[in-house]
């Protein structure tokens, strides 16, 4: 059967040829549907033509295809801070010089410090004192949550940044992180890392304590008070909370917090060396310190606390003052003056009450402003 079809396709072919020979010197009517049926004859020609072929001829192998293999996808958590590279074409950008307190220094409870940063500009834009260095995790040891840049600081100019911290009360390792923000927000790093860190090692003041014990210091005995034996707080209008609850309400009613460590466990004959209020807690509402203005610990006899012991009268004397949310963090030692030492050696032998309370009552603003506290005290004595 398929010579037969080859012949028959190939005479018609030749047919097809001959006719248009002739018809060269005269102007055709174009034949679409002629010209379209021997355009189909001629490809069935060729591919029966190529079956004949294949039929008699050794076929060559088909290469086996080399199959890519299907990409697996993979999914990187995202680097928020890349290191960059100096001479990188890139806006923010800076070189960290130098540097102050360096790795795991050792450092003593309640120690005021400074940490500095000489950081230089190696970036394409200008800094502006809208630009700042910004808490990001870990420990913040009593620092600022942000601290704006001095001022403007050009492409290839350096400027020193420092940052006041405090050691907190709990000794160990310390680490620290911080990265610098654009005036538009933007997070960026240095040349060696994204983000920058103060890491200190604080020292051991005594030995732990456990609640009413006493640990063994170099200068004498450390009593650590965690617990108060009763606390509470007491709103204008007369409400009671068990919290230690200062500031004022979104109905403008001030918040007053007290109270109460029993001090029995202290010898009578101790000689008070010093005395530090710790917040092991604290749950911040609004913007107090911003709108309240400092608050105050004193030293106040409420006895068993009740509506009456809201103070309405001026604060004054204050054994401790808090002037930022900061300076309240959890785990920093704040040394009180002669004065709280003189009141805790005085009520040696059964217990010391105190106070918080805001500079001001309300701010009459309608809003929340408050911080609720978990105070610790902690004494440091000798005994003849």
């Amino acid at each position: 059967m398929k010579p037969k079809f080859v012949f028959v396709s190939v005479f018609l072919l030749l047919a097809f040829l001959g006719t248009a020979c002739k018809a060269e010197t005269v102007e055709p009517t174009p034949n679409i549907a002629g010209t379209a049926a021997a355009m189909a004859e001629t490809i069935v020609a060729v591919q029966l033509t190529k079956i004949a072929q294949s039929a008699t001829a050794t076929p060559t192998p088909t290469p086996e295809l080399t199959r890519t293999p299907t990409p697996t996808l993979t999914f990187a958590l995202p680097t928020l801070y890349p290191t960059q590279k100096v001479g990188a074409s890139t806006c923010l950008l800076a070189h960290m010089v130098s540097e102050t307190i360096p790795d795991n220094t050792e450092m003593g409870q309640g120690e005021f410090f400074e940490k500095t940063w000489d950081l230089q500009n190696v970036g394409t834009c200008t800094w502006t004192n809208q630009f700042s260095v910004v808490f990001h995790h870990g420990d913040q040891l009593g620092a600022p949550g942000r601290i704006y840049f001095p001022g403007t600081v050009k492409p290839g100019e350096s400027f020193t940044l420092r940052i006041p911290m405090i050691v907190p009360a709990i000794a160990g390792d310390k680490l620290g992180f911080w990265n610098l923000e654009s005036a538009t927000g933007q997070a960026f790093g240095t040349t060696t890392s994204g983000l920058f860190w103060v890491k200190i090692v604080v020292e051991e003041l005594g030995i732990a304590a456990d609640d009413d014990t006493t640990g063994l210091t170099d200068s004498g005995y450390l009593y650590d008070l965690w617990t108060p034996i009763s606390a509470g707080s007491v709103v204008t209008t007369g409400e009671q909370s068990s919290n230690i609850s200062v500031g004022d309400t979104k109905h403008d009613y001030s918040r007053q917090g007290f109270v109460t460590f029993d001090l029995i466990s202290i010898p009578l004959d101790a000689t008070v060396q010093a005395v530090s209020l710790v917040f092991e807690g604290r749950d911040l509402h609004g913007t107090p310190f911003e709108d309240l203005g400092c608050m105050g610990v004193y030293r106040y006899n409420y006895g068993n606390l009740d509506p009456n012991d809201f103070y309405t009268g001026t604060p004054g004397g204050a054994l401790w003052s808090f002037c930022s949310a900061n300076e309240v963090f959890v785990g920093i030692a704040r040394m009180g003056g002669p004065d709280a030492t003189v009141n805790v050696q005085n009520s040696l032998g059964g217990k010391i009450q105190f106070r918080f309370q805001f500079n001001t009552d309300t701010d009459k603003d309608g809003v929340d402003d408050y911080i609720n506290l978990v105070p610790n005290l902690k004494i440091e004595y000798t005994v003849p």
